[in-house]
């Protein structure tokens, strides 16, 4: 536990001395303010709007700096040749591969805290009030959102380079997210061996539309059950845990 602690902690220190942090929360901040303001789009009911783009960026932001720290760990530790003497503390290879989980979920997860709390002080105080059990829910949803992508990079990052990885990552990120309906619809509408492929496949991706609380946080919805918190949480440790299983698996047989 220490040794993953040791390898984690090296990770917040390198999103404290970077720049991309800062300079991600500035651009959040400043965007939160212009768009506070209601007549800046002259429009009515607008706060709704501007609850729907506000969530989305804090969460896009929190996945650029998930992504991009996941990405390059373990090739930036094999290229720069740090790997040795990290193996030769002696700490085993399933120990660096959580550790670098760990530490790409601290830094995520503390990045999110921090554009989600100018967020909240944003979505508390907007025309037509908040729900503080929403935006508790949505705070949830982001962390086990940031989670799962930072294992699936993980993942990726022993096979892939890093900018591979990221362009992956973020692109599957987009196709998910932006085409799940259609997803849904198609294997819902396939017959035969289309639909035995197509189920398998949808099963398999990891699915990002089920963190998505944007629509529900802009119309005030109802919160979500407990039995769907619980089911999501469920399914965000099985699927991160399989990941960082096979994970381990490769980088136990990769030559170094």
């Amino acid at each position: 536990m220490r040794a993953i602690w040791a390898i984690a902690s090296c990770m917040i220190k390198q999103l404290i001395r970077r720049k991309d942090f800062y300079v991600l929360l500035i651009f959040l901040l400043v965007l939160l303010g212009l768009l506070s303001s209601q007549t800046f789009f002259a429009l009515e009911e607008v706060s709704r709007y501007i609850r729907d783009f506000g969530y989305f960026m804090v969460v896009f932001f929190s996945l650029i700096i998930a992504v991009t720290f996941a990405a390059k760990q373990i090739p930036e530790e094999i290229d720069n040749r740090t790997i040795y003497p990290l193996l030769a503390k002696p700490i085993d290879r399933a120990t660096v591969i959580l550790g670098k989980y760990c530490g790409s979920v601290l830094v995520s997860v503390f990045s999110f805290m921090v554009f989600y709390a100018a967020y909240l002080v944003f979505y508390l105080t907007s025309g037509t009030g908040g729900s503080f059990v929403l935006a508790t829910q949505g705070f949830l949803m982001g962390v086990l959102f940031l989670f799962l992508v930072s294992a699936l990079v993980i993942f990726f990052s022993n096979f892939l380079t890093t900018s591979a990885n990221i362009t992956l990552s973020l692109l599957i990120y987009m196709l998910i997210s932006g085409f799940s309906e259609s997803l849904r619809e198609l294997v819902l509408y396939s017959k035969g061996l289309m639909a035995a492929v197509t189920s398998t496949l949808y099963y398999m991706i990891p699915h990002f539309d089920f963190y998505d609380m944007r629509v529900r946080i802009t119309h005030a919805w109802d919160p979500l059950p407990f039995w769907v918190m619980g089911t999501i949480t469920l399914y965000t440790l099985i699927y991160s845990s399989m990941l960082l299983y096979f994970a381990g698996l490769l980088f136990r047989r990769r030559k170094l």
